[in-house]
């Protein structure tokens, strides 16, 4: 987004704040960084937008701005460490270029609140193995102090008429965490005002979710369910499962929590409870239950892997975690016996996988499900198919190298279950994008490739973040087809980001403008942790091919802009071939 072609503001001041780029989605609403003059000095805040084109009709509009306005002044109330702080609420214009408040039809909502500097609650973990006394009391001083700013939320005292006030999308990417350790509580901006609200809006991130979330329900309850869930991922480094019975195995099965006696695991397992009043009343008072076993822990989960240690809602008794990486089974039958297949579904992998239906509401128009990026899976090895068929009859190792060089075009595809059957079928092609994964130093598999390789496709890496303005499909560059590649579908602008793992020292691609595209230009950037690899101006019909220097880097940021300030009228990017070396 450009920073000079983009205001919001009240009415009386329409272009309050400069909008500097989309940073993420809450609910239906999009989430910008921007900043405003302050005596004269330029102050960054977020800027929570809801446009009216979100809704159905002009009344329904009307009433959902009456209730976003309630919701967010009485959040001002909410004023304490630990929770984000809410600055102003307006309706006024759209989002417009400057001065032209006037000349953009509609209404929309916004929520402006307080820029919190650090890392999120995922990063956060990421950077831990939780192999030493140290790093296990972190993860349980930060598990106190959300603990304790939930039940205060919860209990009343937020606010002065002792309303309670429910966040109702807690997950590791609302949890902000500054050099300090203080953990803040972020995306206060469609949080629920309860007692048992009910509302018409379904939004959530799975894994996190309680079933009641599905119904449209929120209450004290579903956050702490999701507190739970928190504590496992700190305390695992995996996603959480989808549902309670998963989640309630999965918790079990944590070895911090092995030596505590039956009576006391069960009152831990009670967070993870289907039925919301059978939940703890007072987080703090549940984290009692964990908190010396998890401390006093001689070994703990490392960094986060990609091997789950959930079994599947029909398994019965606690599943240690897969050994890390199983082979995929032969297409004959090998040698020596392989173990049976396991009559249960494969266990969920990831807050992507077994996600229930998602409702939608009667009043507003679906946007995008919010997900929260989770540890990435392990890839499948290419290689090993060809291992276990070593004794088989030539013609069966040709077969296996076919099916082998399939998995190669695919580089960074990711498999969907660690353990396949031999009726599942493998597809060729890199995956569709998979906001439940994000990677982290250390891992054993490099993210979005397989054992061993020099270069893969970017494509084949799962978005941990973005607004879902890409899709992978083929481009046309100057006459030149590129059947892998990225290509933007709106007019405004976009962007995605991905994990690199510090695993990669090069990105080669093709840049330029898709030769079917409308608009002639727009602007490409591409950044590496904050820092600038590539910004200029992309055209039609003048390709480029940058070399850009990734090493050691982890996150990779690509957007783009209209180059017009005064329009959304961006060409249509396409990246070609995007391939990364080591």
């Amino acid at each position: 987004m450009n920073s000079a072609a983009h205001h919001i503001g009240p009415d009386t001041a329409p272009d309050r704040y400069r909008l500097l780029s989309s940073i993420g989605r809450g609910g239906e609403a999009v989430l910008y960084r921007a900043e405003f003059e302050l005596d004269g000095a330029p102050e960054t805040v977020v800027v929570k937008v809801l446009d009216s084109k979100a809704a159905l009709s002009p009344g329904q509009f009307a009433r959902l701005s009456t209730k976003w306005n309630e919701q967010a002044e009485l959040l001002r109330f909410a004023n304490r460490p630990g929770v984000v702080g809410v600055r102003e609420h307006f309706e006024g214009a759209p989002i417009h270029g400057p001065g032209g408040a006037s000349t953009v039809s509609g209404r929309a909502l916004a929520l402006v609140m307080n820029h919190v500097e650090g890392v999120d609650l995922r990063d956060w973990r990421f950077e831990r193995t939780l192999t030493t006394p140290a790093e296990r009391r972190e993860v349980m001083a930060t598990l106190a102090q959300l603990a304790d700013v939930l039940d205060w939320l919860h209990s009343g005292r937020a606010t002065t008429s002792g309303r309670v006030v429910v966040h109702g999308d807690l997950s590791p990417g609302n949890v902000m965490v500054d050099g300090h350790g203080q953990a803040t509580l972020v995306d206060f901006g469609l949080s629920k005002l309860t007692a048992d609200h009910e509302t018409a809006e379904v939004w959530f991130t799975p894994g996190y979710a309680a079933p009641e979330v599905f119904d449209g329900r929120r209450t004290p309850a579903t956050d702490r369910y999701a507190f739970g869930a928190i504590a496992y991922f700190l305390l695992s480094g995996q996603a959480p499962p989808n549902t309670p019975e998963q989640l309630r195995h999965a918790i079990r099965a944590l070895p911090q929590l092995s030596s505590l006696p039956p009576e006391r695991k069960e009152r831990v397992l009670a967070v993870c409870a289907t039925a919301p009043e059978q939940r703890p009343e007072s987080l703090a008072g549940w984290l009692k239950d964990v908190r010396d076993a998890v401390v006093s822990t001689s070994s703990a989960s490392a960094t986060p892997s990609a091997t789950p240690s959930a079994p599947t809602v029909t398994s019965a008794p606690p599943v240690p975690p897969l050994p890390a990486p199983p082979p995929p089974p032969p297409l004959t039958p090998p040698a020596k016996p392989a173990p049976a297949p396991a009559p249960a579904p494969p266990p969920v992998h990831s807050v992507q996988d077994a996600v229930p239906p998602r409702r939608v509401s009667p009043e507003l128009r679906p946007g995008p499900l919010v997900i929260t990026p989770a540890p990435p899976r392990k890839r499948r090895p290419a290689v090993a198919v060809l291992a276990v068929a070593l004794a088989g009859a030539l013609a069966v190792i040709g077969v296996q190298s076919m099916s082998a060089g399939s998995d190669d075009k695919n580089n960074g595809a990711p498999s969907v279950t660690e353990t396949v059957t031999a009726t599942e079928t493998e597809t060729a092609g890199p995956a569709a994008p998979d906001p439940s994964a994000s990677g982290s130093p250390g891992e054993s598999a490099d993210p979005g490739s397989v054992a061993g390789a020099d270069a893969v496709s970017l494509t084949g890496f799962e978005q941990i973040d973005g607004d879902d303005t890409f899709s992978v499909k083929e481009a046309v560059i100057n006459s030149q087809g590129h059947s892998d590649a990225f290509v933007s579908e709106a007019d405004c602008g976009g962007y995605m980001e991905f994990n690199l793992g510090r695993a990669w020292s090069t990105l080669d691609l093709v840049t330029g403008i898709d030769d079917n595209s409308v608009e002639y230009t727009a602007r490409l950037r591409i950044t590496l942790d904050g820092t600038s690899l590539f910004d200029e101006k992309i055209e039609l019909g003048k390709p480029r091919k940058p070399s850009l220097t990734v090493k050691n880097g982890l996150r990779l940021v690509i957007s783009y802009t209209a180059t017009d300030t005064e329009a959304c009228n961006a060409g249509t990017v396409a990246l070609g071939t995007p391939t990364l070396r080591k």
